[in-house]
């Protein structure tokens, strides 16, 4: 998120008096949210669908949620993003570092609109979306010492937020045509290259971003498609090539309007 959007919301209490106890940053579906600081997923739900630009969601309505665990003053602690859009970047068990992407901000669950709901708790045993409330009462005054009374919000969440920033690789449009081995002196393979050198892999390698598809990078896409995505060695979808199916996972799902035919666009954000 821009530091734009820090701070605006709705913060401790709803308007009704109800407990929210995180900030609620407004802002367009598909901003770039990042991790604040390194860490692990231990969750990450990505299955709903966006509401409706005019369509407001309820208690019933389907969320989705990312909780990044993170170590905050030496205790371990969860970071809590919800709304986000469907199609994670993530899962469950990655390993992030302060300003990867791991979402994109969205409008499903509880939301009157595209907003992006953060939160932070101690633990990491807390699994579910709104854990963070449990204990806590109605009309309730917002701690004084960061810590609330039910022992585990962290409040305000910007307690615990980074400095960290996106480098100059983390946006751009990558083209999956060039996402083979050959080819050179390409933006999309830069990228590919620059994500690639964030993902712990099972003996990989930090890769030179040359914009070449050469050799070296072929064999990390190879150990990506083994180790992460699960394909057998061999395989039709484990050759070194970035397929469009894979190209979802490492570089976002298309924006609205670009296609999947050979040659489509995504946007790495």
């Amino acid at each position: 998120m821009s530091k734009q959007h820090l701070g605006l919301g709705t913060q401790w209490l709803y308007k009704d008096g109800t407990i929210h106890a995180a900030y609620d940053y407004p802002t367009d579906i598909f901003t770039p949210v990042y991790a604040v600081r390194a860490g692990r997923i231990l969750k990450a739900v990505g299955t709903n669908p966006n509401l409706g630009e005019n369509e407001d969601g309820t208690s019933k309505t389907p969320l989705n949620f990312v909780l990044l665990g993170i170590t905050y003053k030496h205790k371990p602690a969860t970071v809590i993003y919800l709304h986000v859009s469907p199609h994670l970047p993530v899962r469950e068990g990655d390993e992030v570092r302060a300003g990867d992407l791991i979402a994109l901000s969205g409008h499903n669950g509880h939301s009157t609109g595209p907003h992006l709901h953060v939160s932070a708790m101690f633990g990491h045993d807390h699994l579910k979306a709104f854990d963070y409330l449990h204990g806590l009462k109605d009309n309730s005054k917002p701690p004084a010492d960061g810590l609330a009374a039910n022992k585990l919000t962290i409040y305000p969440p910007r307690l615990v937020y980074g400095q960290e920033k996106p480098g100059k690789l983390d946006g751009g449009d990558v083209v999956v045509a060039d996402l083979k081995h050959g080819t050179r002196d390409s933006d999309s393979v830069r990228r590919l290259q620059h994500v690639l050198n964030r993902i712990p892999r099972k003996n990989g390698r930090h890769l030179r971003i040359t914009g070449d598809y050469r050799a070296a990078t072929r064999d990390e896409v190879t150990k990506w498609q083994v180790h992460v995505r699960g394909q057998k060695p061999g395989s039709a979808l484990a050759d070194g090539d970035v397929h469009h199916r894979q190209a979802e996972v490492l570089f976002v799902s298309s924006m609205p309007g670009r296609g999947r035919t050979s040659g489509s666009m995504y946007t790495l954000i």
